[in-house]
């Protein structure tokens, strides 16, 4: 018997051409967002809503499940956008943002980066990690690791941590820690989508300077259900 969850939809992403759409139309949205890239043609995004009451939601943006065509944009644009913080080495966050940070060290003209994993390796050092809680895995921490044969890569060189997404700020508040921890020289956090303005209090209030390094080339407010479909809250929408 094959197994069908027609019930929780599909995730496909699809790029608009400006030239098809020149503007957003008026809310409400039923089960899609256009994002707008930066060239102008647009990212057509689903919906995700969250728990715990699925009253709001996110356009949601999972870099592993959309096109190649997507990501190369995405990672286009994040390396052009970085390009003057003259990083010499990437840092990429597992697992969605190690493929970004790939992508993005090799349009910077890195010959490699630094992958972190959610893995521990017999030879990694517990003092070289850090729990980390993402919004769509609440409830389960995760461990982020480093290998200590890696640090070499990082000594006395200008840092860009990779993510593919922030929201809570979680992530990348426990990221930036672990780069504190070991000293290093963190020059910008670079994300392919800012969901919301929670992560600028998260950051904010452990240090002040870490919502400014934060660079994405899209960004995106909640949305709160309503009649007919889902509608922007804008107070939401990152500064």
């Amino acid at each position: 018997m094959p197994l069908t969850y027609s019930d929780r939809g599909s995730y496909r992403d699809r790029i608009i051409p400006a030239a098809e759409l020149p503007e957003l139309g008026p809310p409400p949205y039923r089960d899609r967002y256009p994002v707008r890239l930066p060239d102008g043609d647009w990212a057509d995004l689903p919906f995700l809503a969250l728990p715990p009451d699925f009253e709001t939601a996110i356009a949601y943006l999972c870099i592993t499940e959309n096109s190649f065509e997507l990501e190369d944009r995405l990672s286009t644009a994040i390396a052009d956008q970085v390009r003057h913080l003259a990083p010499e080495i990437v840092v990429g966050m597992p697992t969605l943002g190690m493929v970004l940070a790939a992508s993005v060290a090799k349009k910077l003209g890195h010959p490699h980066y630094v992958p972190l994993s959610y893995s521990r390796k017999f030879w990694f050092e517990d003092e070289l990690s850090i729990p980390v809680i993402s919004i769509t895995s609440p409830l389960k921490p995760k461990t982020v690791f480093i290998d200590p044969r890696l640090l070499e890569r990082l000594e006395d060189k200008r840092v860009l941590l990779v993510e593919d997404v922030i929201s809570t700020g979680g992530t990348v508040s426990a990221e930036l820690e672990l780069m504190r921890r070991i000293g290093a020289n963190v020059v910008g956090v670079a994300t392919a989508i800012r969901e919301t303005n929670v992560w600028q209090k998260t950051l904010g209030a452990i240090d002040p300077a870490w919502p400014g390094l934060v660079h994405a080339p899209i960004s995106c407010p909640l949305f709160r259900k309503g009649e007919g479909g889902w509608y922007p809250d804008w107070s939401t929408l990152p500064a």
